[in-house]
């Protein structure tokens, strides 16, 4: 193996590009679509979705139960009801239910968030991609989450609480964590807007065009998704 040949693939090695992604992305994804290899970034997104999962359980189960709770007070319900449904609730916050559902999850939401990136990129953009191409940037993009998980990660912990985030909604107080506007402005986050940036020079790479013809695309198709899930989560009143 020469040695031009041996540079040439440490530049395209998993751990390369994902350091790039962070710094210098448009290197990571202009690899990208020369050679998709999306399974390896995959499989460690989700083994690392779920090694959080697993610390943040306690968390995680205690949110849950007092948005449970919350929920049933309004309806009228009596503290033995409560306390009867709560207890057969406990086996889906158990480590053997939750951190599975986690792992399965992040694969179902990189895969249809692939799928729709795909019909961005092939029938919006008029670009040419191939289903892995777009699949391993929407899985490279989403390490940046993954990692504001983990700097979040001792506040989680110290204030038991799963609402930690650095968004336009750490401005407004808790008693409005119900609210609608709550809800969608806790979405317009540092890492959510680093990751969506990172996503449009992937698209853009990929359908060979300029980021300002992607973002208005995806930008748009994130505000709905976070009207339509904050809108969701409020009447469900969770």
């Amino acid at each position: 193996m020469s040695e031009e040949t041996m540079v040439e693939q440490s530049k395209t090695s998993f751990p390369s590009r994902l350091i790039n992604v962070f710094i210098a992305p448009g290197e990571t994804f202009k690899d990208v679509k020369r050679r998709a290899g999306w399974l390896i970034p995959l499989i460690v997104l989700t083994l690392g979705t779920m090694a959080l999962s697993y610390v943040m359980q306690p968390v995680i189960t205690k949110f849950q139960r007092e948005q449970a709770t919350s929920q049933m007070e309004k309806r009228g319900m009596s503290q033995e009801q409560i306390d009867g449904i709560l207890e057969q609730q406990q086996v889906f916050t158990k480590p053997y239910f939750l951190i599975p559902v986690a792992g399965v999850t992040t694969i179902l939401m990189t895969l249809i968030g692939a799928a729709i990136w795909l019909f961005v990129v092939s029938f919006i953009l008029g670009g040419k991609a191939g289903f892995g191409q777009v699949l391993s940037v929407n899985t490279y993009r989403a390490f940046i989450p993954l990692l504001g998980t983990v700097i979040k990660l001792p506040i989680i912990l110290t204030k038991e609480t799963i609402l930690v985030h650095f968004s336009l909604a750490t401005f407004m107080s808790d008693a409005a964590s119900q609210t609608f506007l709550y809800k969608f402005l806790m979405n317009i986050e540092l890492f959510n807007i680093w990751s969506i940036a990172v996503l449009c020079i992937g698209l853009a790479v990929l359908a060979e065009t300029s980021v300002k013809k992607v973002w208005p695309w995806v930008v748009g198709l994130y505000l709905l998704w976070w009207l339509g899930s904050a809108g969701f989560s409020t009447l469900l009143g969770g």
